[in-house]
């Protein structure tokens, strides 16, 4: 049988698979459907493709919205395939702007009228002749003019431009030399303002009622463009044309600039909107768990499999009556089986068994030298340790479903499993928790470590950016854990960290790396501490909780952590763990704050 939880690439997607997969339980969605500028950050897998696909007009139809959006959408892909080849990266000077906007232009422009054409069933003569106009006021050869005036279709049009940026203006990149004076280009040099914009006009005119509005250009993982493109994309934007094109660009918190070709800034809230999906998910659980809920119920629909979200997904249930036994001591007032504190009021009953009933269970495990038995099984734990990330979740239930089918040997495509084993999806965590970390050893990592010119971007030195963010993660989680143990800690379920101080540019870099690659989160948040200003936090990937042997349920606080202290665990945890063991409750106080989560 077909996986349910199989991950598709979004442009690989119909318009149907889009609307059967598509829900809609993002709370900021509705501001992505006003027809403005808006940038969309978020890690890999976290949504932002299949949410922009799903403003397509028929994917709008399918979904049977009754109002129509006031822009006609058009998804147009930067992959990385294309521009992340290394011709692409040595764009400099007016090779990386007039050639570079060129470029872009037409690559936008095939998908436009890919994407008229799938609506527009009469293809217009004049708009050929429009198109060949325009292309000749911006150089284009009198054979190309002659062709583009003779198109009898969009596709056409699109094919003719997908030519143009696929074959001429990338062999004109790949035959460069390093000289000082290159090959003057010889095409056409199309741009925003003498061929995009005329050409959404002409469209506007010729076009149904369909196309009688903006044109929103949904620029999809921005991250791939070389800087010298997203500074042309950065100058669109600051046009503010909004009432013929707007622009939804998504990136995967790498985008290097927001200079345009000129050194101006474009700035929120004049020039763009801003969301970043990854803080969204990481301050809002509630809203990420019914997400999550609501696609593994589509999932299963679709499937054929009759049975609930929680229900295909079960807790284990010894661990979970032991849990609750737990908490109801602590309800009870048994605190002294499990904690070494002091009671803190009978109104903190509850707040205590919710708080300390899993650490205590750790415990346990823990003492009896079981600590690798703990279940991280059940839904809600899938969710918690997918940290915000659609396709984290959806990764490992594949990895899940396969196991299960193979175990039971239902080759039958009418057999179906109705629920995974909590022993499947335990054996599965562990080793979806494990190669994550492990990916730092292999330097098997999906995402580039640094811009190019970063000051740690050398040759040979990338793996050893990732040994430094290695070893920065098995520090916290070391300490994290070990507060986890320790039953006279107020604070045992913490899972992130607040600078108390400027970090260096090297610290910066990698930490940087670690938001980039997915293993941290960054939130705005500051410690109590903090004076003169708000300083990051960053959470480490709950992902890593059963390599760690963390609670990720939720955590109670963060820790307030020197930058020097920072520095010691890129370079040597150990160290970093034994200087903690060595402060004293006073000095803790100072170097390693609690405070509220």
């Amino acid at each position: 049988m077909r996986d349910p939880f199989i991950v598709h690439t979004p442009e690989q997607l119909t318009a149907q698979e889009i609307a059967d997969y598509f829900v809609e339980t993002y709370t900021d969605f509705p501001k992505l459907q006003d027809p403005v500028n808006m940038f969309i950050h978020g890690a890999r897998g976290a949504g932002k493709s299949i949410m922009l696909r799903s403003l397509e007009p028929e994917v709008q139809r399918l979904l049977k919205k009754d109002v129509s959006l006031p822009f006609f959408a058009v998804h147009v892909p930067i992959k990385e395939v294309f521009f992340g080849n290394h011709e692409f990266r040595r764009l400099k000077g007016w090779r990386g702007t007039t050639v570079g906007e060129h470029l872009l232009a037409v690559h936008c422009m095939q998908y436009v009228l890919r994407a008229v054409s799938e609506v527009v069933e009469d293809f217009p003569g004049s708009f050929a002749e429009d198109f060949a106009d325009f292309w000749e006021d911006c150089g284009g050869p009198s054979r190309e003019i002659e062709k583009i005036s003779k198109a009898s279709s969009f596709l056409e049009l699109a094919k003719f431009c997908d030519r143009e940026s696929s074959s001429r203006v990338r062999q004109y990149y790949i035959r460069l030399t390093d000289e000082v004076e290159p090959e003057i280009y010889s095409g056409a040099l199309t741009s925003f303002r003498d061929f995009l914009l005329p050409l959404v006009g002409s469209l506007q005119k010729v076009g149904p009622e369909l196309l009688d509005k903006p044109i929103c250009l949904m620029i999809d993982d921005a991250d791939n463009l070389p800087e010298a493109l997203q500074r042309v994309l950065n100058s669109w934007i600051s046009t503010r044309a909004v009432s013929r094109v707007c622009f939804k660009v998504t990136t995967q918190l790498a985008y290097k600039t927001f200079r345009t070709t000129d050194n101006r800034i474009i700035e929120s809230p004049h020039d763009f909107s801003e969301i970043n999906i990854s803080g969204l998910y990481t301050s809002s659980k509630g809203n990420f768990s019914k997400k999550i809920k609501a696609i593994v119920e589509k999932r299963l629909k679709l499937a054929g499999i009759d049975a609930t979200p929680d229900e295909f997904f079960p807790f284990h249930k010894k661990q979970n009556d032991r849990r609750s036994e737990i908490a109801v001591d602590l309800l009870e007032g048994k605190r002294s089986n499990y904690v070494n504190l002091k009671k803190s009021g009978p109104k903190q009953d509850r707040d205590w068994s919710q708080r300390y009933a899993t650490p205590a269970l750790m415990r346990e495990l823990a003492s009896s030298k079981s600590s690798h038995t703990y279940s991280y099984a059940g839904l809600q734990s899938l969710v918690d340790l997918s940290s915000g990330v659609v396709r984290w979740f959806l990764e490992p239930a594949g990895r899940m479903y396969q196991e299960t089918m193979k175990a039971g040997g239902q080759s039958d495509v009418s057999q179906k499993p109705m629920e995974i084993p909590t022993g499947v999806q335990d054996r599965v965590i562990t080793h979806w928790s494990r190669e994550f970390r492990e990916h730092l050893n292999t330097g098997s990592v999906e995402a580039e470590a640094f811009d190019e010119g970063a000051s740690l971007h050398t040759q040979g030195h990338d793996q050893e950016s990732y040994r430094r963010l290695a070893n920065l993660l098995d520090a916290m989680g070391a300490f994290c854990r070990t507060k986890l143990l320790d039953p006279s800690e107020s604070e045992q379920r913490v899972f992130s960290f607040a600078l108390s101080d400027e970090p260096s540019e090297n610290l910066q870099n990698i930490l940087h790396l670690g938001v980039r690659l997915g293993y941290l989160q960054k939130s705005d948040l500051a410690a109590k501490s903090t004076v003169g200003g708000r300083r990051p936090r960053y959470i480490l990937s709950r992902r890593l909780g059963p390599h760690y042997r963390l609670d990720v349920s939720g955590y109670a606080a963060h820790l307030s952590v020197s930058c020097s202290d920072l520095e010691v665990a890129m370079h040597n945890p150990q160290a970093f763990t034994n200087r903690r063991k060595q402060v004293t409750h006073d000095n803790l106080q100072k170097s390693i704050d609690f405070g509220e989560s």
